[in-house]
Parts: structure tokens; C-alpha cells; sequence
């Protein structure tokens, strides 16, 4: 999402036209003129307008002519040829060229001590940083640039501070950007028609940022300001603006307005050809028609917005979109396609999406739950809905800090001045100045007092409220305990007394569902002990070794990239604990994050974890720091730093403590010859005080559901029971593409065509028993490697070693839990996924080491000698691999993606790619030869699928090995 937010913000940089008489007056002056200043001065302007224009094959050819003319004069024009490549590849979208001929020019202006080019090269170095995710390295850049050039009179840092302010709104410091943006409005007089797009886009930006504080006055006023800049109606910057101007007025609920401002910029951008901005217009337009209950006309809108954003990968658009769609079929009363919709915005939520659109999601969940009367639901969201409002309350209300201490330093320098420059003018009249702020003091009181006594009468009778809403919640649950109770007891003494099965089973169900009551009475309980507006923790169960783990990975490639030498060590632990995902992740992140960022090269960083007493230890340290032990107290005040000039605003290790102590722990921070080291220590327990206990369904139906369907696993089913085969069926419908059997002759001719990812088969069957079926799966090369789990009646050890001699891989008796056979699938096909991770890390297959029986063992053994005859035969096809190996081309695809997780083609691929890299690591062949010998007919295809698999290209890896 934030590349194509950067490309829309950053494209009216080059949407400059040719002009030819413009063109015609270079071409003279190059010609005609014996100053070799004015030829390369002119030589840069005609580059930079074939390059702003996007006509690279004309702005390459005259940086052609452009070097040879400096070489024969004898005349220095590095900076400028390498700062104009870098731009040309820079809009072919060649990033990685890009940025390393702005480093070239960054070096060649800093010697010749060209100050214009060294500001451009840096912004625009830090633009394509800013393409490949890198915000903390371009913001680094930009930063050392202001730096630099703090104070010089003459320079111009527009583009710096442009960039800057993008940065710091990604980052939602709305203060920091919004500087950022009235600093470049500010540079540009409204006449300078050459830096006029950068003005339209900084007022713009500074109109989004009211927008989002609901200041809406500002933000049209900036709007107006852009319009009345603006002369040519078809200048993309014009339909942005209009666009934006539509988007204020929804929000004002001017819908008709809004309709008539974004059905013009959305005419704009077709006429402009302009797909990026034409389909975000759509969804605002989605969203006013469907206000109007123009229901129709917003779905076009909005799914013609949909299959744009779904091509080009840009998720946190979708799930605004499927919202607004949902709520469109919640109108017309269709609740199958909002339900799908819904859904889809929440596969999208691992992508990470605005607070608004996430509280927006569950707001429609809501509606959908009571329309199904899924009340037991309700309660779970609603208080998810609380925890979302109170994070977007606590954004803007930190927004409306940071702006009125802005306003205070403002209003306070200007006081400073007029103070200064009328002071013998109040000297004379102190007597009525005192009379006045004696006035103003009696009016603050008096406005204070009843603004306080207000506020007391409110709080009161919220308390009221709350002790009303809290005693009603104790009470019905109290009551529901007591016939439950009632009815437990006797149950249990009966399932002692009786030897009859089957009376037996419908007393076990009436007991298992009294528990069921008694969970949801447990869960009314703990929504009875919060307090209205005070939920801030969200408890879930959870491994935390595992969670852990996923976080601190990628600040070991951060650490590398610093060049420090980074350790981690995480207890594990089998047992799972509930826990505050978001909280934890803050503290580790922010600590981990501030270790890193001030530690020098070198030196090391290491992360430690483990649970001991129900408390979860955690400690970050990092050598080499500068801090003193009496300087530790200030480390966690807000706003603190060491030195100016360090980059941060030193909040994040305020933000720590204060999420410690919402977590009822501690934190301590010790130093000792140069070790810098933080403990965290935060309690596991379940009744903290300020958190609520999300339950294990809430939490699976919103993290767990992401696989997209047409990649469900598959799952055979297999039994003479009708009725049990629908049993099963209903537990894993929404979660696997099922198959069906009824004995183990038609199961086992479905196995070897379908490949299914797991089989679940009874043991009593006719024709062929689940005994039988097993050793037949296990033993034939097709099928060999799929888990197989036997349900049966018979409970005997003599039964349960049988199915175990048959190599079953799971034994389960009948009448089975639901969660423990769901739980049983999903850890068998884990477990066989481990074998995916296993060979994409494997230079050469080796079976001993990957695979699990021999029947796979010789399937690999195969593989790999087909491999060494035909790997460097660009003409040997997925059908030529499934011929070699006996098998149908359906076959061997799904045996290799169950086994390996790679289809047959990405197989064959990655196979060669990694042959290659033995060869680029030897460096006796160039990389033509080495893509030639591996399979690769085209040289480039072969650099790209390198680069993907890699994330580096040939040369780069020949250099690092």
C-alpha cells in the first residue's frame, strides 16, 4: 500500500510536457555557443525535460552526447550524467540501478561541492528508498541532507522536506508532517510555475492531514487555495484536489456535493487514462452512492475498484472496498454476499489496515451477528469495537496535543515579540494590564469551577451507569449458575450409576453442553468486572515462544544490515498462556528498535525470554552504549534525548513503561561496562485487573481464516456411515475442500487421483477395511507421504497397536472430540509442512534427510536422478517430468505440493536456480553461461526468478560469495 501511496503523491513530478520551442532554444544554444558553462547548462535542462517528461530513450541519447562533449573539453560533469541515469532508471522503475548512480552522483557532487545536485540526488535516492519499504534508511538520508544544508541561504530543500513530511505521516506524526509541509508551501511564492506542482501537492497533503483532524474549515481552505492555483483542467493535480474536496464532504455528510465533486475528478482521470487514481476514485464514489442509497451504482463502482486492487496487490484499499460492499448487500437484505464480503476484508487484516476501516469492519460483523442472532458473538465484538475506538480516540486526541502545544509555541514567540517591541508602551500602562489579567483570572476560575463541577456530575452519573450495567450482568449470570449447578450434579451421579452405552452417550451430551452454558456464564461474568471505558488489554490464548520468535526474526536481518552481531535466546514452551499480542509486541519492538538504532557497528544486541512463576522475563541489552548510570531515570521521560541531532522524538521508551505498568509488571534498566540492559517482567495471569479474555473461537475466526479457497487443503473422508461421514463434514467444511468414500476400494482409487493433504477412514468397512487401505496408501509410491488418521469403535489396546502396525499416523476412538480431531488434522499437515521449510533450504535433495519412509525415499531418489540427466534441457516441461516419473502431470503437481509445497513447473525452477548458485559461487563462467547450463533460455528471466527466490541478483551474489 505505501508504494502506490508514494506513486500518487510523487507523479505530478513528471508529468510535464514537451515544449518545442523550449527543445529547439537547448538544441540552439548547444550548436551554436563556444561556453562550455552554457552547452553542459543547457545539455542539463533539455535532459531534465525529456527525463520529467517520461521520454527516457531521448533523455539516455542526449546524456550520451552529453558525456562525449564533457570528455573532449575536458570538463567534469559526473554528478550531473549519474544524478540524470539514476532518474532515468528511477522512472523505468529500475530501482536498484537507480539508487546506485544517485550514490554515484551523491559522491561526485559532494566533491565538486555542487550543492544542487547532491539535494536532488538525495531526494531522490530516498523516493526509490521509499518504493522498496526502506523508510528508515530514506528518512536517515533526508535527515543528514537538512542537516547538512541547515541555515545556507539560497538552497532549496523542497523536495527534502516534501519527502520528510510523507515519512512522518506514514508514521501518523501528524505534527512532524504537517511542519514538513507548510515548510515546503512556504518556499514556493505562488507565481513560480517551475515548482508549482511541489506547492499543489504540499497543500494537499496539508488539507489530508486537517482532514484526519477534523478540521475540516482547514482543510477546504487549502483545497481553495489548490483550486484557485490550478489553471489547466487537465492537469492530474487539478482532479486529485476536486477528489479530496469530495472526500471533506462526505465526511461533512454533504453527499450530494461530494457525489458531484468525485464524479468529476473521476471523468478526469479517464480522460487522463490515469487507472491508479481513476479506480481510488471509485471507492469514494462507492462509498457516497451507497449514502445516497444509489445501492446499484455504488457496486459497480466499487467492484470495477476491486479488480484493479486485487491485480496490483494493494490490500489495505480492498478492505475499505469489501466494507462499503458489505454494507451495500446488508441493504438489499442479501446476507450471503455481505457475509462473503466481510470475510474477505478479514483475510486482509494480516496486511495491517487503518483503525478506522478495522472498527468499521467489526461495526458490520455486528449487524451481520444479529441479524443471524449470533448474540453469544455480539458480546465478544462489542468489546473489540471498544478497544478499536479507544486506540482512534487516543490517536486523535495525541493529534490534538501535538496541535495545540504547535499553536502554543507559536502564539508564544509572537508575544515574545510584540513584548519586546512595545515595552514602554505597557510600562506605562501596568496599572491596567493588572486590572485586566486580575479579570481574565477571575473569568478562568469561574469558567474552570463550573466546567470541573460539570465534569463531576457527568463522571457520577456514568458510575451510576456502570454499577447499574455491572450489578446486571452479576445478577443473570448468579442465576444461570445455580439450575446449572442443578442439573450437572445429577447428570455426573448418574454416568457413575449406568452400564447402559447408549444412555450413557445422551448423558455425556447433556453434560457437555451444560458445560457450554457454563462458559458462556463465566464469560458474561468477566464482562460484569469491567469498567466503561477502561478495557485496554485484550487478552488471548496463545504460544508465546512462538509469537516471540516470529518478531524478533526480523530484527536479525535489521541487526545485519547495521553490521552488529545479534543474539536471541526464547525459552520453549509447550504450554500456551493468554496474553496481550499488540502490548507485548510494542515493548519488544520499541526496545529491540532503540538497541539497535544506538549501537555502533560491531558491537552486539541480544534478546532473551523465559517464563518463570506464571511471569514472562524479558530482557534486551546492547554493548558499547554511552549512557551513565545517572542518566537512566531520564530514559523513559517523554521527548528525552541525549543529543539533538539523534534521530527519534524519545517517546518509545515512554510508551514502554506505561504499557508495563497497564500490564501490572516492572521494568529495570541496569548498565555496566558499556552493557546497556532493559528486564521486563509482566504477569500471565488471566484476571488481570485491566484487560479482558478473548475466547479461542474469537480469536481463530479473525487471525486463523486467511487461506484463500481455491488453496484449501484437501481432505478424504472415509466411511460406510453416511451420517458420520456428514458429521465430519460439518467440522472441517469451512476449513478444507472435502472428498467422500464410503469403503476403502473406492478410497483408495480416489487417493491415488485426488492426492489429498490428509485422510480420516474408519476401520469397519466393506470390500477393504481401514487396516488394509492403510498399508496400501503407505505402500504405493502415489500416495505414500499423506497422513492417514483411523477412527474406530473398538477401544481395545489389541485394536489400537493394529492400527499403529498399519502405519496409521493417528488412532482415535469413537465416540471422538471435535476439537481433538480438528486439532489432530491441522498438526499432522503442520508437521508435513515442515518438510516445505526443509527444502527450500536444501542445496541438493538428499531423502535420508527430508523425507519420512522409503516408498518417498526412492520417489526422491528419482527425482533427483531425472534431475541430474535433464537440468540443463530448457526444453524439459512439467509434462516431460510427469512422464520420466510414471505419473500424470495432476499427479506429480499434487504430490510435489503436498511433499515439497512447490508446484511442478516452480520445482523445476527452483532446482535449477539452485543449481546455479553452486556455479556462481565457483565465478569460473559468467552469468549468460551459468543460465544457459542450468535450463534458462533467457538470460533476463533468469536474473529476474533469481532475484526473487534470493532477493539479489546473479552479480551480487557471485560478489557476496
Amino acid at each position: 500500500m505505501r508504494t502506490i501511496l508514494i506513486f500518487l503523491i510523487l507523479l505530478p513530478f513528471i508529468t510535464y510536457s514537451q515544449d518545442t520551442r523550449y527543445v529547439d532554444s537547448l538544441n540552439n544554444v548547444i550548436k551554436s555557443s563556444k561556453n562550455s558553462e552554457q552547452v553542459i547548462n543547457a545539455y542539463e535542462k533539455l535532459i531534465s525535460n525529456y527525463s520529467n517528461a517520461g521520454n527516457s530513450s531521448q533523455a539516455i541519447l542526449e546524456l550520451k552526447n552529453l558525456s562525449i562533449f564533457c570528455d573532449s573539453n575536458n570538463s567534469n560533469c559526473e554528478e550531473i550524467i549519474n544524478y540524470y541515469k539514476a532518474k532515468t532508471y528511477f522512472n523505468q522503475y529500475k530501482l536498484d540501478d537507480a539508487i546506485s548512480y544517485y550514490d554515484k552522483a551523491l559522491k561526485a557532487s559532494g566533491k565538486s561541492n555542487n550543492d544542487y545536485f547532491y539535494i536532488y540526488s538525495s531526494s531522490g535516492k530516498a523516493e526509490a528508498l521509499l518504493h522498496k519499504n526502506k523508510f528508515d534508511e530514506a528518512e536517515k538520508l533526508l535527515k543528514n541532507t537538512e542537516l547538512k544544508y541547515s541555515g545556507k541561504k539560497n538552497i532549496e530543500l523542497k523536495g527534502v522536506f516534501l519527502l520528510l513530511g510523507y515519512i512522518n505521516y506514514d508514521k501518523e506524526d501528524m505534527i512532524h508532517a504537517l511542519e514538513y509541509y507548510l515548510k515546503t508551501d512556504d518556499l514556493i511564492v505562488k507565481n513560480d510555475l517551475e515548482n508549482r506542482p511541489y506547492k499543489i501537492i504540499a497543500q494537499n497533503q496539508i488539507a489530508i492531514i486537517y482532514k484526519e483532524m477534523k478540521n475540516y474549515p482547514k482543510a477546504i481552505e487549502y483545497v481553495n487555495k489548490n483550486l484557485s492555483l490550478i489553471e489547466k483542467q487537465n492537469f492530474r493535480n487539478y482532479y486529485e484536489t476536486i477528489r479530496l474536496k469530495g472526500e471533506i464532504e462526505i465526511e461533512l455528510q454533504k453527499h450530494d456535493a461530494a457525489y458531484k465533486s468525485l464524479k468529476q475528478s473521476y471523468d478526469g482521470f479517464v480522460k487522463l487514462d490515469d487507472n491508479p487514481n481513476k479506480f481510488t476514485t471509485s471507492i469514494s464514489l462507492g462509498e457516497v452512492l451507497f449514502n445516497l442509497k444509489k445501492i446499484d451504482s455504488s457496486i459497480f463502482y466499487l467492484k470495477s475498484a476491486e479488480a484493479f486492487f486485487i491485480q496490483n496487490n494493494f490490500f489495505n484499499s480492498l478492505v475499505k472496498i469489501n466494507n462499503v460492499l458489505a454494507k451495500n448487500y446488508l441493504a438489499k437484505n442479501d446476507v450471503l454476499n455481505a457475509t462473503t464480503y466481510v470475510a474477505k476484508s478479514n483475510k486482509l487484516l494480516v496486511y495491517g489496515v487503518k483503525k478506522e476501516d478495522a472498527l468499521e469492519l467489526v461495526n458490520i460483523k455486528i449487524k451481520l451477528a444479529d441479524l443471524t442472532s449470533n448474540y453469544s458473538e455480539i458480546s465478544s465484538l462489542l468489546g473489540l469495537k471498544d478497544s478499536i475506538t479507544n486506540l482512534i480516540n487516543q490517536k486523535n486526541t495525541k493529534n490534538a496535543f501535538h496541535e495545540l502545544e504547535a499553536k502554543y509555541q507559536t502564539q508564544k514567540k509572537e508575544q515574545q515579540i510584540k513584548l519586546l517591541s512595545t515595552q514602554n508602551e505597557l510600562a506605562e500602562k501596568q496599572k491596567y494590564i493588572y486590572i485586566g489579567l486580575l479579570g481574565l483570572l477571575v473569568i478562568l476560575g469561574a469558567s474552570l469551577f463550573y466546567n470541573y463541577r460539570n465534569k463531576i456530575k457527568t463522571a457520577q452519573k456514568l458510575n451510576e451507569l456502570n454499577e447499574l450495567k455491572s450489578r446486571f450482568f452479576a445478577n443473570i449470570s448468579h442465576e444461570f449458575r445455580t439450575p446449572l449447578t442443578l442439573i450437572k450434579s445429577p447428570v455426573q451421579s448418574l454416568q457413575a450409576e449406568i452400564s447402559d452405552e447408549n444412555q450413557k452417550n445422551k448423558l455425556h451430551l447433556i453434560d457437555k453442553n451444560s458445560n457450554r452454558m457454563l462458559e458462556l456464564v463465566d464469560q458474561l461474568l468477566e464482562l460484569s468486572k469491567l469498567d466503561s471505558g477502561k478495557l485496554k488489554l485484550i487478552l488471548k490464548e496463545g504460544n508465546i515462544g512462538l509469537f516471540l520468535n516470529s518478531i524478533v526474526e526480523s530484527f536479525s536481518f535489521q541487526a545485519k544490515e547495521n553490521k552488529l552481531s545479534f543474539s536471541s535466546t526464547i525459552e520453549k514452551n509447550t504450554e500456551n498462556h493468554h496474553f496481550d499480542k499488540d502490548v507485548i509486541e510494542k515493548i519488544v519492538t520499541n526496545l529491540l528498535s532503540n538497541a539497535i538504532k544506538y549501537t555502533s557497528e560491531n558491537e552486539k544486541v541480544s534478546f532473551q525470554s523465559k517464563i518463570e512463576n506464571n511471569q514472562l522475563q524479558l530482557v534486551v541489552s546492547n554493548s558499547g552504549s554511552e549512557v551513565k548510570k545517572e542518566e537512566l531515570p531520564k530514559l523513559f521521560e517523554r521527548f528525552y534525548q541525549k543529543k539533538e541531532n539523534h534521530k527519534g522524538v524519545g517517546i518509545g521508551l515512554a510508551l514502554v513503561k506505561e504499557l508495563v505498568e497497564l500490564y501490572n509488571g516492572k521494568i529495570e534498566t541496569t548498565v555496566e561496562n558499556g552493557l546497556l540492559s532493559f528486564t521486563v517482567l509482566l504477569p500471565l495471569e488471566k484476571s488481570n485487573s485491566n484487560a479482558i479474555v478473548v475466547s479461542k473461537e474469537t480469536t481463530y475466526s479473525l487471525n486463523d481464516q486467511n487461506t484463500n479457497e481455491s488453496e484449501l487443503p484437501i481432505l478424504l473422508l472415509v466411511d460406510d456411515n453416511q451420517d458420520v461421514r456428514t458429521v465430519l463434514k460439518d467440522i472441517f467444511k469451512e476449513n478444507y475442500q472435502i472428498i467422500e468414500a464410503a469403503d476403502g476400494e473406492q478410497a483408495l482409487k480416489i487417493a491415488k487421483k485426488e492426492i489429498p493433504d490428509c485422510i480420516i477412514s474408519d476401520v469397519m468397512m466393506p470390500k477393504m477395511d481401514g487396516f488394509e487401505f492403510t498399508k496400501q496408501i503407505k505402500t504405493n509410491e502415489l500416495t505414500s507421504f499423506i497422513p492417514i488418521i483411523l477412527l474406530t469403535a473398538k477401544t481395545s489396546d489389541e485394536a489400537h497397536l493394529e492400527g499403529l502396525k498399519s502405519t496409521a499416523d493417528a488412532f482415535l476412538t469413537k465416540p471422538f472430540n471435535n476439537e481433538i480431531v480438528k486439532a489432530t488434522v491441522l498438526q499432522l499437515i503442520a508437521e508435513r509442512k515442515k518438510l516445505h521449510t526443509r527444502y527450500s533450504q536444501e542445496l541438493v535433495l538428499r531423502p535420508v534427510d527430508i523425507v519420512i519412509n522409503s516408498v518417498e525415499e526412492k520417489f526422491i531418489e528419482k527425482l533427483q536422478l531425472i534431475l541430474n540427466k535433464e537440468l540443463a534441457n530448457s526444453e524439459f516441461s512439467s509434462d516431460d517430468f510427469a512422464a520420466s516419473i510414471g505419473m500424470s502431470r495432476m499427479q506429480l503437481h499434487r504430490k510435489l505440493k503436498s511433499l515439497l509445497g512447490v508446484s511442478t513447473s516452480e520445482f523445476l525452477r527452483n532446482e535449477r536456480l539452485k543449481a546455479s548458485t553452486e556455479l556462481l559461487k565457483k565465478g569460473k563462467a559468467n552469468i549468460s553461461e551459468i543460465a544457459y547450463s542450468v535450463g534458462f533460455n533467457d538470460v533476463s528471466y533468469f536474473s529476474k526468478c533469481f532475484k526473487e527466490m534470493y532477493h539479489c541478483t546473479p552479480t551480487e551474489y557471485m560478489e557476496r560469495n
